[in-house]
């Protein structure tokens, strides 16, 4: 019952949130962004990634177009990226966006495309899957960062989370991240009331 409890309140607390998001639409995807600081620059960022897979990788922008029916800026706790199947939504966290380069956004948003490709094809996204997944989505990062110019850095990270191992995406490793994460956060929701969620199971 609780459990119940706690997903009806993150739903109404999402759909407040996204209301209160400042936005804009690229090609007739929605463009929003919720977060404590420069809202215009978290949307411009988003747009000029989406620019550059537009740019070097034509068939992986429309495929990302097709895939989300929104990109949304807020906070995640804990991950950078997150694809909402049940609402055709990439997800990225605000502090990733406004301190990291365009080219890093881009792949991220290339990663989270990957995800919804498998969703979409019946591939369910489990815990006992998800270090599969996970370095399938990574090389298509790669692809698309072998045709930007000028994108060494981003390669080496890349390769360097290939080599990862599974266990870094095991439900307990996903867990305590983001519980410490969504405890710990300065921004969005109230720390009390962050700290009451995680008390609800």
């Amino acid at each position: 019952m609780v459990g119940k409890v706690r997903k009806v309140i993150y739903r109404l607390v999402d759909f407040a949130l996204l209301g209160l998001s400042k936005s804009i639409s690229v090609d007739g995807l929605w463009i929003g962004a919720f977060c404590d600081e420069d809202q215009d620059e978290a949307l411009l960022r988003v747009q000029s990634a989406l620019a550059l897979i537009k740019a070097y990788d034509v068939k992986r922008y429309k495929r990302a177009i097709a895939s989300f029916d929104r990109i949304w800026v807020n906070y995640l706790f804990g991950s950078v990226g997150q694809y909402v199947p049940e609402l055709r939504r990439c997800q990225l966290d605000q502090g990733f966006v406004l301190s990291s380069p365009i080219e890093t956004i881009a792949s991220t948003i290339v990663h989270e495309k990957t995800h919804a490709r498998f969703i979409n094809v019946g591939i369910p996204d489990t815990y006992g899957n998800r270090h599969r997944v996970e370095k399938t989505c990574i090389r298509q990062e790669f692809v698309l960062a072998q045709r930007i110019p000028d994108a060494e850095e981003l390669r080496r990270r890349i390769n360097e989370k290939l080599l990862l191992d599974p266990d870094a995406w095991s439900k307990e490793t996903y867990s305590n991240r983001f519980r410490e994460a969504f405890s710990e956060s300065e921004g969005g929701l109230p720390k009390w009331l962050r700290r009451r969620l995680l008390k609800v199971d």
